[in-house]
């Protein structure tokens, strides 16, 4: 029985699996982390009979929440945020390469301007392409949303006051929009509700633009003479 094995653009496929993974791992350890260290605070807190009038009491919970709401989330879920945006570059530049190069285009995507990569990138599609890059606008505004973030993580490690003006008012934004997005202690932390929901909406984005390119790929091939 022979198989249909398709290869084409399988690095990203995986990658986007892998990353999926690894979410769950990330969430299923702080999950854990946090029910371990839960159970030392009560027993903290039972064996040193503290109660809320002592200001051990405070102090062992402040550092508990200080951790699994601020540190940890921040922590974990940052990079994350930022791979995820990597993989999401990297399968829209492979793609348009892939394009630019079976439509014998001279113009190549590097040399093609724009205000950021997504603007360069639509553009791009648009009118040298001739292939739509993605049709779906909520997942098209998380996106940028996912971009604009990224940015403040790789380039201020999610410290807002170290961002530009700019960039620092379309985060506040953000956090005001009640999304899982929040401003902690200065720095940006993400919720898992967020984090999950970005994941999906960009994997579904990413899925759809490789199934049309696909698609359109071998349809190029039967029409060949």
């Amino acid at each position: 029985m022979k198989i249909d094995f398709d290869s084409r653009l399988l690095d990203i496929s995986f990658e986007i699996y892998a990353l999926e993974d690894h979410l769950l791992l990330i969430e299923e350890q702080m999950e854990n982390m946090r029910n371990t260290e839960n159970n030392k605070l009560k027993k903290l807190i039972k064996n040193d009979d503290l109660t809320p009038d002592d200001p051990e009491w405070h102090f062992a919970n402040q550092e508990f929440n200080h951790r699994f709401e601020f540190l940890l989330p921040r922590v974990f879920r940052g990079p994350f945020i930022v791979t995820l945006y990597a993989i999401y570059e990297i399968a829209v530049t492979e793609i348009a390469r892939l394009i630019q190069t079976t439509k014998c285009k001279s113009t190549s995507f590097s040399e093609f301007k724009g205000k950021n990569f997504l603007d360069r990138s639509k553009k791009y599609y648009k009118s040298i392409l001739q292939f739509e890059l993605c049709s779906d606008n909520k997942e098209w505004e998380r996106i940028i949303m996912l971009a604009e973030l990224r940015h403040a993580l790789a380039h201020a490690n999610g410290r807002l006051e170290m961002l530009k003006v700019g960039n620092r008012k379309n985060i506040k934004r953000m956090t005001k929009q009640a999304i899982g997005i929040e401003e902690f202690n200065g720095y940006l932390v993400f919720s898992a509700e967020f984090t999950k929901e970005t994941f999906c909406m960009v994997r579904l984005s990413l899925e759809e633009l490789i199934r049309r390119y696909k698609e359109w790929d071998s349809e190029q091939k039967t029409s060949q003479p």
